[in-house]
């Protein structure tokens, strides 16, 4: 799953916070990074997860704002 932010350079503190939580993560140029959940049991699970940890990091990073973009 596809995550942008709008701060290219926060880029490496989201990726470390995720890999902290099980997530695979690739950077995939520029400000996003490809995050991957592949314990989950179901894609939705996947998702909810990722978008899970990415509002905790936003709420953690309040001066940036990151979005999903793509499975």
């Amino acid at each position: 799953m596809l995550i942008r932010i709008d701060n290219p350079d926060l880029i490496d503190n989201l990726s470390l916070h995720f890999t902290r939580s099980g997530f695979s993560v690739e950077p995939a140029g520029g400000a996003m990074i490809d995050v991957r959940r592949d314990d989950a049991p179901t894609p939705e699970q996947e998702r909810y997860e990722v978008l899970l940890h990415l509002r905790v990091w936003q709420v953690i990073n309040p001066e940036t704002h990151g979005e999903l973009v793509g499975p």
